[in-house]
């Protein structure tokens, strides 16, 4: 692999990392923040609440993918991105410093939710814009599905990161009262490294070859929604099936700590040595699994996997209850992240089906209409299931089961044609 490729490589991976490492806190130390920022009855009301608001924090991201789309189109992809990185990372840093609810009341849950908008609507330029960005700094498609598998190694150091800084902090400091606050500083460090790697990188070849041959359109977007209504409707829907695996590992991953006890949770590390497995375990599946997906087909593989998903979820919550075990509860949540990675190479389907002058608003646009439909609401839907059928234990299952069946039968409905552009 030339130079050029490596460098492209690092700079998507190190966006990775500095995005998982925020998304990786926030779920880590969900159930500390809700009880700070938020007040209800009860604890279940209180994460509840908190993921409402991360929830509409989701539904500003096709807002974000909007706004971002029409820069990322119409001025590069790389000033698009570094904008996003920075609005990612610098305002997660200011969690650190808010107020709890018992010093300054409803304010500090206003605050932490306009953080939380601000970052969904530069989510909507990162999560799917990164990976426009790697796709065109790439000749070699055909080995996509392993160069995405490379690329999650940014999601597993991300992950480690937090781990670490999280166990540095629970040794040194009284973690459940202010150390917890400690991590969030360095998503600003890892935000300026990501955005320095991109703007030493450049534009990608793709997008400036493009702009010698046409002007680009001015709105993207209404292109987009104008001309390629079929292949927006078809990525919103296969994009499904991800956002909703991570959104109930979040909602798994917060019920283990109610079930055997926030207290148990900050006084034991099974939580971070089960992370740092994962987190190796990863990046070694997504790379097996991309190159499954480049010998047999990516639509493929991501039904065999989604399929697996839909028959893993509802068992993996009866147990969850019936044995009240936070060690298996977290190992069905490593199982399951694996299993995601085998439905990861439908993004690059997704990618396929919208041409280089629409390519950043297409993709983007569709995987954040899908993570504000699916993938932001499913912990608070999944915890609202909880709520409201306690005897069924499983109840939150059926929900992931549905928004899986939507996305298979989508994937179904993709043609050759639909998959026209040329790379």
């Amino acid at each position: 692999m030339c130079n050029y490729q490596t460098r492209a490589l690092i700079s998507t991976i190190l966006c990775r990392i500095a995005t998982w490492y925020d998304h990786m806190l926030f779920i880590d130390l969900v159930n500390i923040i809700s009880r700070e920022f938020c007040f209800a009855k009860d604890v279940y009301y209180n994460i509840l609440q908190l993921f409402g608001i991360a929830g509409l924090g989701a539904m500003v991201r096709p807002l974000g993918a909007f706004m971002f789309g029409h820069i990322g189109d119409k001025y590069g992809r790389k000033i698009a991105l570094m904008i996003a990185i920075f609005l990612i990372s610098i305002p997660s840093s200011f969690i650190a410093f808010i107020p709890s609810y018992n010093q300054i009341g409803i304010t500090s849950t206003i605050l932490l939710l306009a953080i939380h908008v601000i970052q969904g609507i530069a989510l909507g330029a990162e999560q799917g814009g990164s990976s426009v960005y790697l796709i065109e700094h790439l000749p070699n498609k055909k080995k996509l599905g392993m160069f995405f598998g490379i690329i999650s190694f940014g999601r597993s150091i991300g992950v480690l990161l937090s781990v670490v800084i999280v166990i540095i902090c629970k040794k040194t400091t009284d973690f459940n009262t202010w150390g917890w606050r400690l991590p969030f500083t360095f998503s600003a460090v890892l935000g300026l490294i990501s955005a320095y790697s991109i703007y030493t990188l450049g534009e990608t070849p793709a997008y400036k070859a493009n702009r010698k041959k046409e002007n680009a359109p001015d709105l993207p977007a209404i292109e987009l929604i104008k001309r390629y209504k079929r292949a927006l409707i078809l990525a919103v829907l296969i994009s499904i099936p991800v956002n909703v695996a991570v959104g109930f590992t979040i909602f798994l991953r917060t019920i283990a700590k109610e079930i055997v006890s926030v207290e148990m949770y900050v006084t034991t590390y099974t939580n971070e040595i089960v992370l740092i497995i994962t987190s190796i375990l990863m990046p070694i599946s997504s790379i097996a699994l991309g190159m499954l997906a480049d010998r047999i087909g990516r639509e493929r593989t991501a039904i065999l996997f989604i399929i697996i998903t839909m028959v893993l979820c509802c068992p993996i919550l009866f147990t969850a209850y019936h044995y009240k075990s936070y060690l298996i509860i977290m190992l069905s949540v490593m199982v399951l992240s694996i299993v995601e990675r085998g439905i990861n190479p439908i993004g690059i389907v997704a990618s396929e089906l919208f041409p280089t002058n629409v390519r950043f608003s297409g993709v983007s646009l569709s995987r954040n209409i899908s993570y504000a439909l699916h993938g932001g609401f499913t912990p608070m839907v999944c915890t609202w299931f909880t709520i409201t059928f306690p005897q069924i234990n499983f109840a939150a299952g059926l929900y992931i089961v549905f928004c899986l069946l939507i996305s298979l039968i989508a994937i179904l409905q993709i043609k050759p044609q639909d998959k026209k552009f040329d790379w």
